[in-house]
């Protein structure tokens, strides 16, 4: 398949087009590049951190360091995977950080009330199960090893390929091949625990 390159060769020459035009200054450009990427790095931010207001302040930051760091940008990996790559390592580290505080340890800082809207045509009661459903889907979700929960999040809810979390987690394509099948295997035998499948 000859023909399949060049869409590819044609990526990259527009991704560094436009690094050069931010790098110059061009304002639209960048904001462009934060209309392109906001939702898939707010998703990823959301899900690690499980904080609507954690996760805009680390896309936040996010895109300032980018905007920073556009010219060390080297294209080893695409501009979406270097970005998502800035967006988990800050996640993570807001993670670790407020670990450590006693209020999150316990689980006070959390605000149960705010939850994912359910479809509209679903009945009341169905749409409590499900809300509940995907509060607990997430729970253990979020009691999985870092290294498992890491690679369930962006094959599963951002939809990343192998290739690009192994980029952004910077680990071989088999250990991410590896990793998801321990934590899918992992988190079935727990749903199926809580009579959730």
């Amino acid at each position: 398949m000859p023909n399949s390159n060049k869409p590819k060769l044609s990526l990259l020459i527009d991704e560094n087009e436009r690094i050069a035009r931010i790098a110059s200054g061009d304002v639209r450009a960048f904001r462009d590049l934060v209309d392109q990427y906001y939702n898939l790095a707010y998703s990823l931010a959301y899900k690690i951190l499980n904080d609507a207001s954690d996760a805009e302040e680390i896309v936040q930051d996010a895109f300032v360091k980018i905007h920073q760091a556009l010219d060390t940008f080297r294209g080893d990996a695409s501009l979406k995977t270097w970005i998502m790559r800035i967006v988990m390592r800050l996640s993570l580290n807001r993670r670790r950080d407020r670990s450590r505080s006693a209020w999150r340890r316990l689980g006070l800082h959390r605000n149960e009330d705010v939850e994912i809207p359910a479809p509209a045509a679903q009945t009341p009661e169905a749409q409590y199960i499900s809300g509940e459903t995907r509060a607990q889907v997430r729970r253990l979700v979020d009691q999985l090893p870092d290294s498992l929960r890491q690679v369930l999040i962006l094959n599963s809810f951002d939809d990343l390929s192998y290739d690009e979390i192994a980029q952004i987690l910077g680990v071989p394509i088999g250990t991410v091949s590896s990793r998801l099948h321990s934590a899918r295997k992992k988190l079935l035998r727990q749903l199926k625990e809580r009579d959730l499948l």
